[in-house]
């Protein structure tokens, strides 16, 4: 069994998570350094404030001194009623030592405050204390100074009785005031957890920017593989060497390579959609499927829209989703015309060895007659006189046994043919020379001969120069028999890759469709006089020499037959 894969965190995981855990730092910081801010301007807010109210006080006293006498009570009741006010948790007049000489509380008068300190410097001090509810407290301590030098001397003798006994001993005297934070704390606490609000909407709405980048991303990357694996499937469904055909479940077309279109004649953008029955009207693929089976190979004869028809091997099969329904159908294509024209090729060879046994049979059983026959034609017609009828008979007889004779021989080379003596043959030259072994024979019909040979091009093939003779003889002369009235014979030689192509054209009478399969086969002719032998020996000669001959022939236009001989086999030595 197959171990299942772990799932591990990609790396746009790892980053979504760093750069949230750095956004947080990030924010963190910012609410921190706020705070912080935020507690500075209220502290600096509260010491305005304490100082503010102290100056008041000051006034007051220093206005009332002035104006009027005043003594403890109006003091005490100043500091009382400013007390009232919103915030001010009290308001104390203390000694160097502590010792309370006035308190917006007339019960604490003469009291020691045991957390104050006086300021070591003539600016206001401020700090904060917790009291015993442990609510927190904003402290500013002044020293009491509500009037100058001057005024100073007339205070002492309006408020001397009472300072005596208040403090035998002159010193400096401080204002202590207390302000509530309760609710600079709370607005405080909101700001704080406003600020966290903030940097938790500010962290999901960065870690869900960072997230759907992230998913832009993947989704770049997904789109971009998938585009790359669909251009390599369709590279590799067009590079296919078979044709391919993809059908959806109402048997519409889907997709067609180029093999296919080539193969059936047919273009991908007009038939994409159609039902393949109706683009393939008179070759009916979906033959090749079968309800119980997802598979099925056949082979058949596809007659295209054009009235063609061409061999084809087909392999349909189904294509199925995950739960085991039917969504389409795939069809693959083979051209079987090749393998058909190599069966029948090994038929032809079949048959012409089977042929050739039986001729080698017969034709050795006819010469020996036809030897005697020879000799008693001549001994009459020695015996008759000259110009006699009996002694044209005799002749005629003679020859008649020669040309049965040459048949014979035609039978037996083509019976038992040799195994041709492979040395490097320049084609060129073997030609010109079997053009004149015939050169009479052109001259008399009035043909014309045109070669198509480029002069800096290699030629040379390995072969056996006899029968190489004998094959470019036979086809001159039977082109030349096909043009009775004059015409012209052109001879083209092309070096491919891998082989060296000859063709061999006339302006004759052409060859019927129904007989170019059976123009190689022995003893068939449409001559008369012929023997049927020729083409035959002529195939023969070129498969003992590893190529293959075609033709092509229109009735009326004239014969093309093309030879094709190898390159680089070894030469016998």
């Amino acid at each position: 069994m197959t171990k299942p894969k772990s799932i591990k965190i990609s790396f746009p995981i790892y980053a979504l998570i760093a750069a949230s855990f750095t956004l947080l730092l990030i924010l963190s910081f910012l609410t921190y350094l706020n705070f912080n801010r935020e507690k500075e301007l209220l502290k600096h807010h509260l010491f305005r404030q304490g100082v503010t109210i102290i100056r008041a006080l000051e006034a007051g006293a220093r206005t009332g001194m002035m104006e009027m006498m005043w003594g403890e009570n109006q003091v005490q009741t100043l500091f009382t009623e400013t007390a009232r006010g919103p915030n001010i948790d009290r308001i104390a007049l203390v000694d160097k030592q502590g010792q309370v000489l006035a308190h917006s509380n007339s019960s604490l008068i003469g009291a020691r405050l045991s957390d104050f300190r006086p300021p070591t410097q003539k600016e206001p001090l401020s700090l904060i204390l917790k009291k015993e509810d442990d609510e927190n407290i904003f402290r500013v301590i002044k020293i009491f100074e509500p009037l100058n030098s001057d005024q100073r001397s007339r205070m002492n003798r309006m408020m001397g009785r009472w300072m005596q006994r208040r403090n035998n001993t002159a010193g400096e005297r401080y204002i202590v005031l207390d302000l509530k934070m309760q609710e600079y704390q709370a607005a405080q606490r909101e700001d704080i957890r406003m600020g966290v609000v903030s940097a938790v909407i500010l962290l999901i709405l960065g870690s869900a920017s960072f997230y759907f980048l992230l998913i832009a991303q993947n989704y770049y990357v997904a789109n971009r593989t998938l585009k790359t694996m669909e251009s390599y499937t369709q590279n590799v469904v067009e590079s296919m060497p078979n044709g391919l055909i993809s059908l959806d479940k109402d048997g519409r077309i889907e997709t067609i390579n180029q093999k296919a279109q080539d193969l059936l004649g047919l273009n991908a953008d007009e038939v994409k959609g159609k039902p393949l029955n109706q683009v393939m009207f008179r070759c009916n693929l979906s033959e090749t499927f079968l309800p119980r089976e997802d598979i099925v190979e056949r082979q058949m004869e596809c007659h295209l829209n054009d009235g063609t028809a061409i061999p084809l091997s087909t392999t349909s099969s189904r294509l199925k989703d995950e739960n085991g329904n039917i969504i389409g159908t795939v069809i693959i294509l083979r051209d079987l015309r090749d393998i058909r024209s190599l069966e029948k090729e090994v038929q032809r060879s079949e048959r012409l060895a089977s042929l050739g046994r039986m001729a080698a049979g017969i034709a050795h059983e006819i010469r020996n007659p036809l030897s005697s026959i020879k000799g008693f034609a001549q001994y009459f017609r020695n015996k008759f006189p000259p110009d006699s009828e009996d002694r044209n008979y005799a002749t005629v007889m003679a020859d008649e046994v020669d040309r049965l004779n040459r048949v014979i021989q035609d039978l037996l080379n083509f019976a038992r043919p040799q195994e041709p003596n492979l040395k490097p043959v320049d084609l060129p030259p073997l030609i010109r020379h079997a053009l004149r072994l015939i050169r009479s024979d052109i001259r008399d019909k009035d043909i014309r001969v045109t070669e198509d040979i480029p002069a800096d091009t290699d030629f040379t093939i390995a072969g056996d120069n006899d029968m190489l003779t004998q094959v470019f003889l036979n086809l001159f002369l039977n082109a030349i028999d096909a043009m009775q009235n004059g015409g012209r014979l052109r001879i083209a030689l092309r070096k491919n890759q891998q082989d060296i192509e000859v063709q061999i054209s006339d302006d004759g009478e052409g060859i019927p469709r129904e007989n170019l399969s059976r123009i190689f086969d022995p003893f068939f002719t449409s001559k008369k006089g012929g023997t049927g032998l020729g083409l035959a020996i002529v195939y023969r000669i070129v498969e003992s020499h590893r190529g293959e001959i075609k033709v092509n022939s229109e009735p009326g236009k004239g014969s093309t037959f093309v030879l094709r001989f190898p390159l680089g086999p070894t030469l016998n030595r």
